[in-house]
């Protein structure tokens, strides 16, 4: 069986969100917060939830992830956002990413 090993995450704080977002924050959140999948409370009512109680983890690709939970009915959600191939964000990406791996 192979086994691929996957990078460690590194788990943010929201204020590194905010400065890899600079002024986009306001869009994530507004956009980005509000509309997760939640297998439970999503499909009967085809709304999107909010994910509430989250943690925010950078992975190898600098790519945000947040986990976290249903704002409804309290089921495990997460949100995957593609930012390590956004130009703007690299920099502060590498940034961040430099005050956790030494």
């Amino acid at each position: 069986m192979n086994k691929t090993k996957h990078k460690k995450e590194t788990k943010l704080t929201n204020e590194d969100l905010v400065f890899i977002f600079g002024p986009e924050y306001t869009d994530f959140k507004e956009k980005i917060i509000p509309n997760c999948f939640c297998t439970v409370c999503t499909p009967p009512a085809n709304e999107s939830a909010t994910i509430v109680n989250y943690d925010i983890f950078l992975n190898d690709l600098n790519d945000v992830i947040l986990r976290g939970s249903c704002s409804v009915c309290k089921n495990p959600v997460g949100r995957y956002v593609e930012t390590g191939e956004v130009e703007e964000f690299e920099k502060r990406i590498k940034e961040v990413r430099g005050k956790y791996v030494k």
